[in-house]
């Protein structure tokens, strides 16, 4: 029963009773008590009791009442804080969140460092979390879901897996995100910056690649090398070519590779001139000059070469020389490849 119906109800009660007391027996009854008398109607002494016993209980039911109330008040504010960390277990960012009922503190503080995976379809959820688990379906499934404007990005750290994800998705699918992305790399996670330089490289002309040089690594060259073999035109210079040599730590066969490379894009003179400056400069790059001259059959220039270093050093090229001198039509490629090549 509600307590202000039992309140009014028990007025009544006692009303009633005392009035029929009162109708049945209207006298005065005395009682002395440490010499004080107290003369009052016979129906005044059956209420009074009566009030007592009423006055009680309504103090047992507001004290019980009240414990019902926060003892009710705890597990809701259990539950609030249960979905809560529910919601950020599956956005893979748990968080820290405090319970009160001991049945809770025992098991649900496991979702403060733990990520929520669903593999099935469920459904009865709240509307909070059915949306969050759709977010995290798409983008596991691929696809970029607009984290920003759900106003949940910038609650995200930037190492965040499923954020990471998203940002890889939205690489993979808009051109122009990569670019961005490498703008204001301080903002995202080094593989998200990885992938969209490598996107970057696979898209883009050389000049825009040139402008995040910092960043660019050897395999970005060799996917810049196989565009150009595929006959894209990407805008590969001998200048941006010197540029990439000065910024990459490149290895012999690197050099050969990208001969392999300059050989079909640039003049002889063009490539001559490049790979004289190299090899000038760089001992790795003195085989794939070597290599280029042989390519032009540029024998004088071989033979010139070689004497002008130790006989020990360019062992696979004396030899071909060798066979060359002998009128022994052999194009390089059919006794060289980039590994032998670079051997002592």
């Amino acid at each position: 029963m509600r307590l202000g119906a039992y309140f009014f109800l028990g007025l009544i009660f006692i009303g009633m009773v005392g009035g029929g007391v009162y109708l049945l027996y209207p006298g005065y009854h005395s009682i002395t008590l440490m010499g004080i008398t107290l003369n009052l109607p016979i129906a005044a002494w059956v209420v009074l009791p009566l009030l007592l016993f009423f006055l009680l209980t309504i103090l047992h039911m507001v004290y019980h009442g009240t414990r019902s109330y926060f003892h009710r008040r705890r597990w809701v504010r259990d539950a609030e804080e249960l979905q809560d960390a529910f919601y950020w277990s599956l956005l893979r960012e748990p968080k820290e969140h405090l319970y009160h009922m001991p049945s809770m503190k025992e098991g649900a503080p496991i979702l403060n460092v733990s990520h929520l995976e669903v593999v099935g379809n469920i459904h009865g959820l709240s509307n909070k979390l059915m949306e969050t688990i759709e977010w995290v379906k798409k983008i596991e499934n691929g696809e970029y879901v607009d984290l920003r404007a759900k106003k949940v990005e910038r609650f995200l750290s930037k190492e965040n897996p499923l954020l990471i994800q998203n940002f890889l998705n939205r690489i993979d699918k808009e051109r122009e995100f990569a670019e961005s992305v490498l703008q204001s790399r301080e903002l995202y996670a080094e593989s998200v910056v990885s992938r969209a330089m490598d996107r970057l490289v696979e898209r883009e002309s050389v000049d825009r690649i040139s402008r995040y040089l910092s960043l660019m690594k050897k395999e970005h060259l060799y996917t810049l090398l196989d565009r150009v073999d595929k006959k894209e035109d990407v805008g590969l210079t001998p200048a941006s070519a010197r540029i990439f040599t000065e910024r990459l730590e490149l290895e012999c066969p690197d050099y050969v590779r990208l001969m392999h490379t300059t050989l079909r894009r640039f003049t002889p003179d063009e490539n001559l001139k490049l790979f004289k400056e190299l090899a000038a400069e760089k001992e790795r790059a003195q085989n794939a000059y070597l290599y280029l001259l042989f390519e032009y059959e540029m024998i004088e220039q071989v033979r010139k070469f070689l004497e002008e270093h130790d006989e020990m050093e360019f062992k696979p090229f004396r030899a071909l020389l060798i066979l060359k001198e002998g009128k022994h039509n052999f194009r390089i490629d059919d006794l060289l490849d980039s590994e032998i090549a670079c051997r002592v």
